[in-house]
């Protein structure tokens, strides 16, 4: 049988290495793989495979390992599988996303790379694959997947590699067996809550192997203990079991598979065989060979061996020493980045901490502030101010203003929490100064301002006689009286409302002239001409505020908003006016923004009980 996967040089077998490995040669597995995983493992690797007949290895930097992987690893690789026929492939390697040990990105590069080289020597791969498959395959298919399709033949098929202690679905396998891997089984097919019994009987015989992963899932009824390559039987019985066939098939197809992904040729086979039956009848042979891998005494040695034997020894023992002072490199260093990942980590989990604490507070204040009583909005006064416009028809040959400044006060109370009312006061003008030179333009004895001026004594005025305008004013006084209903929460940061009320308008039109007689001059007295005149109407408003409580049962209201005023029929100005407000409607607008103080005297709940 051949052990496709033991970690041999673990420390966990330091204490009897060389007895197992000769239990397990006497039990019938005759070749084992042993895989590093990282630098610090290269050189316990190494020494098992030279010690040890059909002992192979990998050379490999595992994926919770991956920070270790460089440059200088990637040529010790190299120069250990150019001049060492021991070291059979590239693993173990791969990607691990259960435990992270290493960085996902480094993980997916450090993969990436070492296929590269095992691609570039022409060296199987040995796949550590968990939590991690949909990562694995496509980083597989990238680098194996056109290989394989260009290939009509496929020679290389079950020849890239396989997947260790393989624990995927069936879909999974066939993908790999797809991209030219083999799938290996260990202990956990034994175990009870084993999900791999359709994989095992569905795996084509020319594409899987056996392994323990020593010293790691001992198969049962040792689960639990330290795994040993002595169990491996145990495993092929398993499979045996499962697809209904002879232990013997399955032993004989695994180790042909592996000697085939391994490149092992059949006759070092059969000299195993032949020496391994010599030990076991010829004395003399075994107490040479027990255990396996020992070196014979001094006496056989000649001395350019020994001292040859010596050089190597110090030379691994300087590569050991280097690679131990690498690893403490990479460990420290990994610590240090370990180290920042997790002050970051307790750093974001504080302010996570302090946000949630401060939301929980500011939620808890929100929640008392609501069952606090409210002032009564019940008696405000304020004032505002903004742009006010209507339709006048100006009887002059150049533009006056029409939309100016508005002021105003009101008063309001509130009635629900919705509705309020309000009363008020509004004031605008409309006016303009006329040159004083304007006679010029009509010559002395003519009536350039009759349309303008109203009064009935003007047709009966001596012929000569010239009234000549200075001025008029347009004063607008709006008394408004609504109700307005805020159509958001009013618990609302912000609130809008809407308003309906009536308004009573009152003009006052003003001119002033000069009387002229037989002279281009003005005369020194000025004469005055007024009429008042009113029209009631309908506003409708729009607005929105914020109220702020000033304590004391005082509350602040900023507000703006716009109005529209559609006068009714009533009352017209008479003729002679310059500023002359339409005689049927009078529509006007109104956008201001001011503050109502208010004054509550009770409270009441903010929310509903």
């Amino acid at each position: 049988m051949f052990d496709t996967h033991c970690h041999l040089q673990a420390d966990a077998f330091d204490a009897d290495r060389d007895a197992v490995i000769a239990e397990s040669i006497a039990a019938g597995v005759s070749h084992f793989i042993v895989p590093a995983t990282d630098t610090a493992s290269f050189a316990g690797t190494l020494d098992i495979a030279e010690k040890h007949q059909n002992t192979y290895c990998a050379l490999g930097i595992h994926p919770h390992s991956a920070m270790e992987w460089n440059a200088s690893v990637r040529d010790r690789i190299a120069h250990e599988i150019g001049r060492n026929p021991k070291v059979r492939a590239i693993g173990e390697i791969g990607l691990d996303y259960h435990y992270d040990f290493s960085p996902r990105d480094v993980q997916r590069k450090s993969f990436s790379e070492q296929i590269e080289l095992a691609q570039g020597l022409g060296k199987p791969i040995i796949i550590h694959t968990r939590e991690s498959d949909e990562d694995v395959f496509r980083i597989v298919e990238e680098h194996y997947g056109e290989l394989v399709a260009g290939s009509e033949m496929e020679p290389r098929t079950g020849m890239n590699g396989h997947f260790h202690c393989f624990s995927g679905d069936v879909a999974a396998m066939e993908k790999a067996i797809s991209l030219g891997f083999m799938v290996s089984f260990t202990g956990n097919i034994t175990f009870k809550k084993s999900t791999l019994d359709e994989v095992v009987r569905l795996v084509p015989l020319t594409h899987f192997m056996i392994e323990t992963d020593s010293p790691y899932l001992a198969p049962t009824p040792f689960r639990g203990k330290r795994n040993s390559p002595l169990f491996l039987r145990i495993i092929a019985e398993k499979i045996a079991e499962i697809k209904a066939i002879d232990v013997s098939i399955v032993m004989k197809s695994s180790f042909d598979n592996a000697l085939k992904l391994f490149s092992i040729p059949r006759a070092a086979v059969m000299l195993f065989a032949i020496l391994t039956a010599l030990s076991v009848s010829t004395p003399g042979f075994a107490q040479r060979g027990d255990p396996a891998g020992k070196a014979p005494p001094d006496s056989v040695l000649t001395a350019e061996r020994r001292k040859a034997e010596e050089l190597r020894k110090k030379q691994e023992l300087e590569l050991a020493k280097e690679a131990e002072l690498h690893r403490q490199d990479s460990i420290r260093q990994a610590e240090l980045e370990q180290e920042a990942i997790m002050a970051k980590a307790r750093e974001q989990s504080r302010q996570d901490s302090i946000r949630i604490v401060e939301r929980l507070a500011e939620e808890e204040r929100n929640r008392l502030f609501l069952l606090t009583p409210m002032p009564w909005r019940a008696i405000g006064i304020g004032g505002g101010a903004g742009i006010g416009s209507t339709q006048i028809s100006v009887n002059k040959p150049t533009l006056s203003p029409t939309s100016v400044l508005v002021y105003g006060f009101q008063a309001s109370t509130a009635i629900t929490r919705r509705l309020d009312f309000e009363v008020g006061y509004s004031y605008m003008k409309v006016s303009d100064v006329f040159p004083m030179d304007s006679v010029y333009s009509y010559g002395p004895g003519t009536f350039p301002s009759f349309r303008y001026n109203p009064r009935k004594t003007f047709n009966s005025d001596p012929k000569g006689v010239t009234w000549l305008l200075n001025g008029e004013d347009l004063g607008i006084s709006l008394l408004s009286f609504d109700f307005r209903y805020v159509i958001t929460q009013p618990t609302a940061w912000l609130s809008f409302y809407l308003g309906l009320g009536y308004t009573h308008i009152a003009f006052n039109n003003t001119q002033t002239y000069h009387v002229m007689k037989d002279s281009v001059t003005p005369a020194p007295e000025l004469s005055t001409f007024q009429q008042l005149w009113s029209r009631g109407s309908i506003k409708v408003l729009f607005g929105m505020r914020h109220d702020f409580e000033l304590g004391q049962g005082m509350t602040i209201e900023p507000f703006a908003q716009i109005a529209a005023i559609s006068a009714l029929s009533g009352e017209n100005q008479d003729n002679g006016f310059v500023f002359a407000p339409d005689r049927q409607q009078i529509i006007m607008t109104h956008l201001n923004i001011g503050f109502t103080l208010y004054y509550g005297w009770f409270g009441v709940p903010r929310v509903k009980v």
